[in-house]
């Protein structure tokens, strides 16, 4: 079963009901709630309430989709080749300077590399 075209259906069928988003604010309203649910979870160290919280944030991503007239599995799949190429450049901006990866390194090169990289790919 695809995961992303049931939650698109459910999606589909809420809204045919009448049971639907009325404003995008709503929907990322719905996200930051699940993000703040999604921490307070890791922070209690409750994985099995943290799956779901997961899971439900994961859900609300493809709501926004949905709601956006976006078919989420174009959607994601665009992400991951963005994701790709980008990831792809970071790898030989870190070679180029002299470095075999980045084991060990901190948050901040990391982030540096990738804001780099970011910008060379230009998506």
């Amino acid at each position: 079963m695809n995961l992303l075209k049931e939650v698109e259906r459910q999606e589909k069928t809420a809204k045919e009901f009448g049971f639907y988003w009325e404003s995008i604010e709503q929907l990322i309203e719905q996200i930051i709630s699940e993000c703040h649910e999604i921490d307070d979870a890791y922070r209690k160290g409750d994985k099995k309430h943290l799956q779901e919280e997961i899971g439900d944030l994961m859900g609300a991503a493809v709501s926004i989709a949905v709601f956006c007239g976006f078919c989420p599995s174009d959607t994601l799949k665009q992400s991951i080749d963005k994701f790709q190429k980008r990831y792809d450049t970071l790898v030989d901006l870190v070679k180029q300077d002299g470095r075999s990866n980045l084991k060990n390194q901190s948050f901040n090169l990391l982030m540096d590399y990738w804001k780099k990289a970011k910008s060379q790919s230009l998506n």
